[in-house]
Formats: C-alpha cells, structure tokens, sequence
C-alpha cells in the first residue's frame, strides 16, 4: 500500500510537471502577441515625363594646343600648370632684344625717308627734281613704313597669350628653351559652360530637340546630378548604328566636369503620363511575384493587443505615415495606434531614384509599409514608427 501510494504521487507530479511544461511552450493568442513596429508613406499619384537613358562624354565647349607663331627662346613663363587665365593672359614671352634693335634702326630709317619726301615735294615745286623721283621718295617711306609694322607684329606674335579664358594643363616648355614655330606650349580648355556628347536611337529623333532639360552623372561625383539642357541635335543619323549625335551643355559654376569624363545623361521628353509611385523600399521582390504590404484601418481595442513592449508609439512630424505634406501633424495618428496590413502583389514600371512606378495593385493614397517587412504575414498587426520613417528622396520630375 505504501508503494503504491508513493507511485500515484509521482504519476500526480509527474502529471503536473508535464502540463506546466506544455502550457509554457504552447504559443500565444494572436490577441497577445504585440504589433510589428514598421515605417510607412503613403502611395503618391504624380505626373513624370519620359526620359531616355544613355551615355556620352564631356567635352570643352573650346579647348586647343597653345603653339607658337614664330621661332624664339622662351624669356619668361607667365602661368603655372592647372591654373585658370582670363582671355589674353600672357603665357610665355621671348627674348625680343634684337628685334626691338631691328625696329628702332627701321622706324629711323622711316622718319628720314618721311623727310626726304618733304624736300623732294618743296623741289619739285621749283622744277629741281622730277616727278618720278618724287613718286620713288613716297614709295621708299611706305615701304619702310609697312617694314616697321612687320617688325612690330613679329615682336607682337612672340609674347604668347591665351586665345580664351580657360584652365590650363601640363606645360610643355622651359626657360631658356629654343622653340620653332607650331611647337606646342600648353593645354587650354574653357570648361565653363561644357558639352556633353552623347546618342539616342532614331525612333527617338521627333522628340528631341533644344532646349530640352538635361540630367549627368559622372563616376567622379557620384551623389551629385548635374542638370542642363540640349544645345543642338545632329542633322543626320548614323547608317551603322541608326543613332544620332546630341549635343547638352551644363552651366558647370563650380568648374568640377572636366572634359573626357564619361557620364550617365537622362533626357526628359516633353510628354507627360500620371502615374502612381511608392518608395523603392516597400517593394518585396521574390521569384513568384513583386508585393508590398497595404495598411488598412485602425483596429478596434479588444483586437489592437499589448503594444510593443508595453509602450505607445509618439507620432513623429507629418503624421505615421511618413507623408511629407507640411499640412500634416501628429493629431492626424495619435501614438499607439494599432493597423492590420495586407499582402498585395503589383506590377511594378520604371524606377526613377528611390521612387518606382506601380502599374497595378496599390491606389494613390493607399500606406505601405517601407521597412520591416520580413517580420510580417498577411494579416499581421503594426505599429508605425516614428523612426525608420520614409528618408528625404530625390524629388519625383514633374509637369510644368
């Protein structure tokens, strides 16, 4: 009896352990697992105008080789390497020493000819000498009157001077070094405006023409997006490659593109087409379709359930939802507001910066969640937060 006793206080703990265990590890009521903390915007509808995609190269609206016209040793260097120089600048300048002799001894030999044709106009007044003496004394001052302006022009062409205003390269002389005529001396590029050279295929050449606004992005400046517009348009396409040449300029201020650089050029087309636009983000790619998850309308209290870890969510600027809108405020979603989301497969379209097209599956106005979706099924229970709310964005193009 006394065996049997202490076996059905074991079965009764036993039993009693085994339940306490079971009621442990059995999970929770949906009604009290708390809300996913998520960020949400809202689905924007907003006119975008075509744009076509390609590449091209910067290139100087002037750039060219400074030479020299004439033969001379270098006597002074008026410019260092990489600097920028205004139109004019002197550059390099030869020894003119004996050229200036040259001149001095012409313009001597001028103004005595300028007098002997005064004495030779007096005589021939008095019959001493005759017409064609008169007529060779004038030939003789215009001719050294022509030989003094050659010399001045000579002296002139070895003060070398920039054509443009531009940037400088590597020079190619030194001091005391003899140079021949055509002999490079430096690289000159006006590189403010520039030109970017770029193709578009002909089915596109209806659509393109001056003035149309321009976007490039350069390897160099990746975070930047330099914006001009279509300066000219080939009159011809290619027969190869049934392409046609265009030609942007870009104000260029503050002198970063540099010509050779390769650049990505968007050009926006004059069109415009309304469509529906979500942040990149609330997409979930996966093999069997592209979804995202809708926020749907606030839940009743008895199905809301305990706040993530006992606490209300504060309503950040601009509402829950992420919205932008300035007319927006915390009162529009008080803290702690509990939604139920829904798996909603789309068709998304093109993607311009962080904001891609949706086609089909989500209606202007409709909230998304933007982050943290792994954490979600159809049907979960949200908060939103005010802290992984939608980051500022490249603005969406937009009509005029």
């Amino acid at each position: 009896m006394a065996g049997l006793a202490v076996l059905a206080v074991l079965v009764v703990a036993g039993y009693w352990l085994w339940a306490r265990i079971v009621d442990e590890r059995k999970p929770p009521e949906p009604s009290q697992i708390p809300p996913v903390t998520v960020a949400a915007a809202r689905a924007e509808a907003e006119i975008w105008r075509t744009e076509l995609d390609t590449i091209g190269s910067l290139v100087a609206v002037h750039g060219v080789q400074v030479t020299t016209e004439v033969a001379g040793m270098v006597e002074a260097i008026g410019f260092e390497s990489g600097a920028e120089v205004e139109q004019g600048a002197a550059l390099v300048q030869f020894n003119t020493d004996v050229d200036r002799a040259r001149l001095e001894r012409l313009e001597a030999e001028a103004q005595q000819a300028r007098r002997d044709l005064a004495r030779a106009r007096e005589l021939v007044q008095r019959r001493f000498v005759s017409q064609a003496e008169l007529e060779q004394a004038a030939t003789e001052v215009e001719t050294l009157e022509a030989q003094v302006r050659e010399q001045r022009v000579l002296i002139g062409k070895k003060r070398v001077e920039a054509p443009f205003a531009g940037v400088l390269g590597l020079r190619y002389v030194n001091l005391g070094q003899y140079l021949e005529p055509g002999q490079a001396v430096i690289d000159l590029r006006s590189i403010a405006p520039i030109y970017v050279d770029f193709t578009l295929p002909g089915r596109h050449y209806a659509e393109v023409g001056p003035g149309l606004p321009i976007r490039v992005r350069v390897d160099a400046y990746p975070e930047r997006v330099f914006e001009g517009e279509v300066s000219a348009v080939s009159p011809e396409i290619d027969r190869e490659t049934r392409n046609f040449s265009v030609r942007g300029s870009l104000p260029n201020r503050e002198r970063l593109l540099r010509p050779g650089m390769f650049a990505d050029v968007v050009v926006t087309l004059p069109d415009e087409r309304r469509v529906v636009a979500v942040p990149a983000t609330a997409i979930s790619y996966s093999p069997y379709g592209n979804a995202v998850f809708l926020i749907g309308d606030e839940l009743p209290a008895e199905e809301a359930g305990p706040k993530p870890d006992g606490q209300t969510v504060p309503a950040p600027p601009g509402g829950f939802d992420g919205n932008k809108n300035p007319e927006a405020s915390s009162a529009e979603v008080p803290a702690g507001r509990v939604y139920r989301v829904e798996r909603a497969f789309v068709t998304a379209g093109e993607r311009r910066g962080l904001w891609v097209e949706i086609l089909k599956g989500v209606e202007p106005g409709d909230r998304v969640v933007t982050s943290g979706q792994l954490k979600l099924g159809d049907g979960a229970r949200v908060v939103i937060s005010d802290q992984d709310v939608l980051p500022e964005v490249e603005p969406i193009p937009k009509g005029p």
